[in-house]
């Protein structure tokens, strides 16, 4: 037998998150597990994960909402951005600028102003 991955699961962390949430019987929660998943180290995920499913008296409809209450107390990862901010431009004195368009015959002519 092979088995074939999951199609959707593409990244670890997609993988991170499928799993709290079906520990946690809220596969419908997906999308909430992955933020938290992204913004959350995966060792202390999977520790929490192990502390809610180890707690005897907690009902299964209401741990998923102890598992985020418990987020609170986690460290979040620093994340950085892959691209610099963009400047802004700020310009004192309107410049006239003159840019060429194409003409319906398919020419170059300059914009001008009729004055």
């Amino acid at each position: 037998m092979q088995l074939t991955p999951h199609q959707k699961l593409h990244s670890r962390i997609h993988v991170l998150a499928d799993d709290l949430s079906k520990a946690l019987g809220e596969p419908k929660r997906f999308a909430s597990y992955l933020g938290v998943a992204k913004h959350h180290y995966e060792s202390d995920l999977r520790a929490l994960l192990r502390r809610v499913l180890e707690k005897e008296d907690l009902p299964s409809d209401v741990r998923g909402k102890y598992f985020f209450a418990a987020l609170k107390g986690l460290p979040k990862i620093k994340i950085t951005r892959t691209r610099p901010k963009k400047r802004k431009i700020r310009r004192t004195k309107k410049k006239s600028i003159r840019i060429a368009k194409k003409s319906r015959n398919g020419k170059l002519t300059p914009n001008r102003k009729n004055s």
